[in-house]
This record gives C-alpha cells, sequence and structure tokens, in this order.
C-alpha cells in the first residue's frame, strides 16, 4: 500500500471539522489521516506500508513549466503545523515515509508501483488526485479516496473499472490531460478544449498522437481543429508535465516497507501530546519508562491511606484539611464509600465498616469549610440535599472542566482525561487482585480504596491542567460563575 501522503491529509484537514491538542496546536488533519489508514489497513491487510510527500522546492516540472502549480495559494497555516507532527506520527507507527527533493510524492508512487511490478507484488495506491489513474495495470491498482460532508468514500479502481468509466486505457490518462489541461496543477492542455470534448477525442482516436495524426476525422469539428492546430505545443507540453516518472532516483524494495501493528515505544507519547486517547486505546499503547517517570513528577512524598472508623477518626480527619487548601473527592455506591485526600493522605469511609452515626460523619466532612474538588459532583450533591447536607465550596469539578475544553468528546471517564491532559493513566490494574497502581504508592488497606484515592490525585492534577487551559480559552466566567 502506497499512500499519497500529501493528498490525504488535505483531504482530511478538510473533510473534518477542526480538533485541537491540549497544547491548543490543530490535529483535525493527522486525525483524520490515522483514521482514514486504519480503515484501509482493516479492509486491505497490506503486508507492507509506505507515505510519499512532497517537498518544499521547485521540480524539474517547474523548471520545464514557469507557471506549473503557480496558481496554488500556499498551505493553510493550521496545516502546515501538522505537517511535521504527521510525519513523526508516521514513523512511530513504523511507516516507512518517501521524500526526494526536486521530485513529487506522484514520481514516488509510480516508481515504487513498478519496482513492486517487477518483483511481482500488487501495489495499491490511495490518493485523492486522479493523476495516478495512469499507473493502473493489472498488478497496480488505484484506492480513490474522497471526502464530503465528513464522509469519506473510496473507490477501488482496476484496469475494468477505470475502462468502463472513461471508455479507454487507464495510460491514456495522460493524453486526456494533454488536451483538456488541469485547473488543479496549472497544466495549460489545449486552450478551449474541455473535458467532454477531450474524452470523446480520446475514446474516438486512441491516443493525444492518434489525435493530431487524424485533424481532418469527422469528429473533430472545424472549430476544435483550429484549437487543436493553435495549442499542439502546449498540448505536447502538457502531456509531458502530467505524465508520472517511474524512474525516480529512490531505494526501494517492497520488504523494507514491510509493516505490522509492531509500534515504537514513542508512538504512546506522541499520541499524547496530541490527544488522541482513543487510539492509545485501540493500539494498547503503554507508556514507556520515561513517560511514566515524567508524570510521576507531579506527586512528591510518601502517600498513605487511613480507614475511618469512628467520630473522633472523622474529626482528626478534618482537622488536617485547613479552610485554604483543596481536598479532593472520591466515590463509589453513592455516599456508601468515600475518599477524600489532601498533601498525598487519603481518609477512606465505608458504610460498611464506620462503627458510628454514618449521616453525621458525612455531615462534618461535606460541610467542613475547606474548599472542595471532585468528578461529576451533581449527583453527589443531589444524594447529600437528599439527606439534609447542603455542601458548599466547591471549587472544581473535572468532569464540567473537561466538557467546556471540548464538548464533542464521547467519553469524560476519569482514567482518559488524565492520559490526555497529564500523561499518564491513574489507575493500572487488570482487576481487582491486581492491586497495580501507576503512581501512587498507598498502604494494602485495599485495592478499592487505591484506585479512588488514586483518581482523586488524578482530579488534582486535571485541575493544575485544565484551569490554565480554560483561562487561555477565555472560560473562567463560564466556568466558575455559570456552570460551576
Amino acid at each position: 500500500m502506497a499512500i499519497d501522503g500529501n493528498s490525504i491529509v488535505n483531504r482530511a484537514f478538510y473533510g473534518i471539522r477542526m480538533l485541537n491538542a491540549p497544547d491548543g496546536t490543530p490535529t483535525n488533519g493527522i486525525y483524520g489521516f490515522i483514521t482514514i489508514l486504519q480503515r484501509l489497513l482493516d479492509e486491505e491487510k497490506p503486508d507492507a506500508v509506505c507515505a510519499a510527500f512532497d517537498l518544499k522546492g521547485p521540480t524539474f516540472r517547474h523548471e520545464q513549466y514557469e507557471g506549473y502549480k503557480a496558481q496554488r495559494k500556499g498551505m493553510p497555516d493550521d496545516l502546515a503545523v501538522q505537517m511535521p507532527l504527521l510525519k513523526e506520527t508516521l514513523d512511530a507507527m513504523g511507516i516507512l515515509r518517501l521524500e526526494l527533493q526536486g521530485w513529487e510524492a506522484d514520481d514516488l508512487l509510480g516508481t515504487v508501483s513498478r519496482i513492486c511490478e517487477k518483483t511481482g507484488d500488487e501495489c495499491v495506491i490511495v490518493t485523492g488526485d486522479k493523476d495516478s489513474f495512469q499507473l493502473i495495470t493489472d498488478r497496480t491498482r488505484v484506492l480513490h479516496v474522497k471526502s464530503r460532508m465528513g464522509q469519506t468514500e473510496t473507490i477501488n479502481y482496476t484496469p475494468d473499472r477505470f475502462r468502463e468509466e472513461y471508455g479507454f486505457e487507464p495510460e491514456k490518462m495522460v493524453d486526456l490531460k494533454a488536451l483538456m489541461g488541469d485547473t488543479s496543477d496549472n497544466i495549460p492542455g489545449v486552450p478551449g478544449c474541455g473535458e467532454k470534448t477531450a474524452m470523446t477525442l480520446i475514446q474516438t482516436l486512441g491516443s493525444l498522437e492518434g489525435v493530431y495524426a487524424n485533424l481532418d476525422n469527422p469528429v473533430i469539428k472545424p472549430a476544435m481543429k483550429k484549437k487543436l492546430e493553435a495549442g499542439e505545443d502546449s498540448a505536447k507540453m502538457s502531456f509531458d508535465l502530467a505524465t508520472i516518472r517511474c524512474n525516480a532516483p529512490i531505494e526501494f524494495e517492497p520488504m523494507s516497507a514491510k509493516w505490522s501493528y509492531d509500534f515504537r515505544s514513542e508512538l504512546y507519547g506522541m499520541f499524547m501530546r496530541l490527544g488522541f486517547t482513543k487510539f492509545i486505546e485501540k493500539y494498547k499503547l503503554s507508556p514507556t519508562a520515561e513517560d511514566t517517570a515524567a508524570a510521576a513528577e507531579v506527586f512528591t512524598g510518601d502517600c498513605t491511606t487511613e480507614m475511618l472508623v469512628t467520630d473522633a477518626d472523622v474529626a482528626a480527619a478534618v482537622a488536617k484539611c485547613p479552610a485554604d487548601d483543596t481536598v479532593y473527592f472520591t466515590f463509589e455506591d453513592g455516599l456508601d464509600y468515600v475518599v477524600f485526600q489532601r498533601d498525598c493522605t487519603a481518609w477512606v469511609l465505608s458504610r460498611d465498616s464506620f462503627a458510628g452515626d454514618y449521616t453525621k460523619a458525612l455531615r462534618s466532612i461535606f460541610t467542613a469549610p475547606f474548599k472542595k474538588a471532585g468528578h461529576k459532583i451533581k449527583d453527589t450533591l443531589r444524594s447529600l440535599l437528599a439527606i439534609g447536607i447542603d455542601s458548599e465550596n466547591w471549587v472544581f469539578d473535572s468532569a464540567l472542566a473537561a466538557y467546556l475544553l471540548d464538548s464533542t468528546a464521547g467519553s469524560y471517564d476519569i482514567n482518559r482525561l488524565c492520559v490526555r491532559y497529564c500523561g499518564f493513566e491513574p489507575w493500572t490494574g487488570e482487576g481487582e487482585e491486581s492491586g497495580q497502581m501507576s503512581l501512587l504508592d498507598t498502604p494494602d488497606e485495599g485495592v478499592r480504596a487505591s484506585r479512588l484515592a488514586a483518581e482523586g490525585a488524578a482530579i488534582a492534577c486535571l485541575q493544575e491542567k485544565m484551569v490554565p487551559l480554560m483561562a487561555q480559552c477565555g472560560m473562567e466566567r463560564l466556568y466558575y460563575d455559570i456552570e460551576l
């Protein structure tokens, strides 16, 4: 599978709504590219994959014709900033990248396809442009990608499919462009000869050479004959400009692009940087030791977990939380299991193990003057009100902040948010018996308490990361005065 990198990322960029990484970098082109790529990998199951890109600077076609692609506007800034990141991502995915100064990606694709044919391999070219149709043979086909209204359609062009649609052989696509020109590349063709006329001429007379050898053929009307005669030099130049070269000086053999899902370790960090948590989950990526060490810097000290069994335990825990501090809450089974923490100390209140008046204990905790933060706290507040506890001074809800920062996200799961904004998973246990935590070292008081304590630490990290992001977006009043 040989991918026209510039073509596909352009279609992804214009076909998908604007997306941004946690640091604000646009990512819709990269996200769309990988989405299209993954679908094609699932459908085609190629043994080898490569992607060809254009490089800045003139090619031999620019030297041949000064007006070549002269009308094109520069790449939009929001796409240009994504190109190096896309290439880094493909490198981390282990996909061979082909670039050559002075040559276009089309020429590299053509060269790859002919090398594959010589080695007896099949090649499928993925592109959104029709230029590559001229490369179609019994061993090379083209997957033509089109994006419209956010939907991507792919048409598989084999020789039979091409002949059915165009009425001539695929290699004659060059002859067609020589007559009709190509506005996207500023190839002039024959002035006054449109696509419909050019199609009829190639279907009837077989080639550009056949057209000029039969100018007196009845199919060519007198007015068109004059245009063809006047535009002969332009047609021949256009033929040369439109011809894809299949002899680019690249070192390539099909097995050099052999590919599987054996990703490089840096892909996790790349997806973290881009905010692609769905891809991290899909590919089951894990952080490297360096990733984990960097994330661990948000925690310091020896962390402990204390079970609150008596009223005195509750009073002592509350006394350790000054009014100007923020205490982080997590819950399980509604209000039957509550974990709250500050400075790496987590206190656990469980209805099953508490010896005193449980509602009184809840009231002592939730009406205490310290600042409070949690994740999806609306249901908790509703449950507290139902038993007559009016809890105040809630200063942060990580789920609500996540909604404002990305209102179209499919999930506001705390693990996913922590991966996206903080760079680690707060809890990596595979089940109740594993009891493994990625960053929070708690005593063995129970996996349940440990997991909720880790989530509380994650909320603290999310507050540190999300508050500045909301400020950058001008959302402080929206968040604090309205939503919260």
